[in-house]
C-alpha cells in the first residue's frame, strides 16, 4: 500500500515520468485494482505513445473486467502492441489468451504457435497452445505441448495443467500422479489440490476428498468452487455443521449460481428439512428456469411435504425439457 501510495505521488508531482506511471499502474494492477491500472497506463501512452508494455498491461487488466467489450479493447491493445513489435513475445501470447477468451481457438492457435517459432524455448507459448489443442479437442497435441513446455521448465502449474490433459484423455492414474508431483514441488499451489481432491471425490473416497478441499481452501480460502465441493463432501459424510458453513458463505459470495441452492438443497434434504429444501429449488429455478433436474428433485421434495399436485406439475415439466433437450 505504502509503495503504492509513494508512486501515486511521485507520478503527480512528476507527470511526465513514464516509469513512476507505469510502476504506478502494475502496482494497482498487482493488488486487482485494475480500473485505477487502466488509467495509469492510458496516462503512459499519452506521455509515450510507443510504450510497449503500457499496451500490453493495459490490455491484460481489460481482460480482468471480466466482460465482451473489455476484451475487444484489450484485443486492440496486444494488436498495437505487435504492430510497434512483432516480434514481442508478451503480446503474441497475451493475445492468444485474449482470443482463447473470445473462443476464436484456431486464431489463439496460430498466434501461440507464431511465439514458438519466433522463440522455440517459450514454455508459456506451449502452454498457451496446450490448453487451446485441449479446447479444440485435440488431446494429443496437447500432450506435446506441454511436455514440450515441461522440458524447458518444469512448474506445479504445468504438472497440473498435463494433469487435466490426463483426465480428458480417460487416465485418472496418471493425472493423480501428476497432482501429486505438482504438490511435492510447491505444496501451496491450490488447484493441484483441488483437481487431485476432484479424483477421490469420483472415486467415492469422500473423507480424502474432503482433506484435500481442505487443503486447496488453505492457500485459496475464498475460492466458491472448492468450497462448494467440500460443503457436499461433508454433506455425503455427515459433517453437517461443516457443510452448513461452506454453503452459507458460497451462497452470500455467489447469490446468483443455481448450483449453489441446488446442492444445499440435496443437504437439507439430508437433514429432512423439506421446506428449507423447497425454497433452495425454488430460487434455484427462478435462476435457471428450464432445469430438468431441478424440477424432478423439486418434485421428489414436494411429495414429502405433501404437495402432490405440485409435485405431479414439476415431473411433467421434467419430463418436457428432458424430451426437448433430446429433440435439439
Amino acid at each position: 500500500g505504502f509503495s503504492l501510495e509513494d508512486f501515486k505521488q511521485a507520478a503527480l508531482i512528476n507527470q511526465t515520468n513514464v516509469s513512476l506511471c507505469q510502476a504506478t499502474a502494475m502496482c494497482h494492477h498487482r493488488i486487482k485494482e485494475f480500473e485505477e491500472a487502466v488509467n495509469f497506463f492510458t496516462w503512459v501512452l499519452k506521455i509515450n505513445p510507443c510504450f510497449l508494455d503500457a499496451y500490453i498491461g493495459r490490455g491484460n487488466s481489460y481482460m480482468e473486467y471480466g466482460h465482451d467489450e473489455a476484451t475487444k479493447q484489450a484485443q486492440k491493445d496486444f494488436l498495437k502492441a505487435l504492430h510497434l513489435n512483432p516480434s514481442c513475445i508478451k503480446a503474441r501470447i497475451s493475445l492468444g489468451y485474449n482470443l482463447q477468451a473470445q473462443g476464436k481457438f484456431q486464431k489463439a492457435w496460430n498466434h501461440f504457435t507464431i511465439a514458438i517459432e519466433v522463440d522455440p524455448r517459450s514454455y508459456l507459448a506451449y502452454e498457451g497452445r496446450a490448453v487451446v489443442c485441449l479446447q479444440m479437442g485435440n488431446n494429443f497435441g496437447a500432450m506435446q505441448d506441454i511436455n514440450a513446455a515441461m522440458k524447458i521448465n518444469t512448474t506445479a502449474e504445468f504438472l497440473t495443467n498435463r494433469g487435466v490433459i490426463h483426465e480428458f484423455m480417460g487416465q485418472q492414474q496418471n493425472a493423480m500422479k501428476d497432482y501429486q508431483a505438482a504438490i511435492s514441488l510447491n505444496p501451496e499451489y491450490s488447484l493441484a489440490y483441488f483437481n487431485a481432491g476432484n479424483i477421490y471425490f469420483h472415486h467415492r473416497q469422500f473423507s480424502q476428498a474432503g482433506d484435500y478441499f481442505s487443503k486447496a481452501l488453505k492457500f485459496d480460502p475464498e475460492n466458491e468452487y472448492i468450497l462448494m465441493n467440500r460443503a457436499i463432501a461433508n454433506t455425503i459424510l455427515k459433517k453437517y455443521e461443516e457443510a452448513k458453513e461452506d454453503f452459507a458463505y458460497v451462497i452470500e459470495s455467489c447469490p446468483f449460481w443455481a448450483a449453489a441452492y441446488f446442492n444445499r438443497a440435496y443437504f437439507y434434504c439430508c437433514l429432512k428439512q423439506y421446506e428449507l429444501a423447497e425454497e433452495d429449488l425454488n430460487k434455484a429455478l427462478s435462476l435457471k428456469p428450464n432445469d430438468a433436474l431441478v424440477h424432478s428433485f423439486r418434485a421428489k421434495v414436494r411429495g414429502k411435504i405433501g404437495l402432490i399436485e405440485e409435485a405431479m406439475t414439476d415431473y411433467n415439466q421434467a419430463l418436457d425439457f428432458e424430451g426437448y433437450a433430446s429433440v435439439i
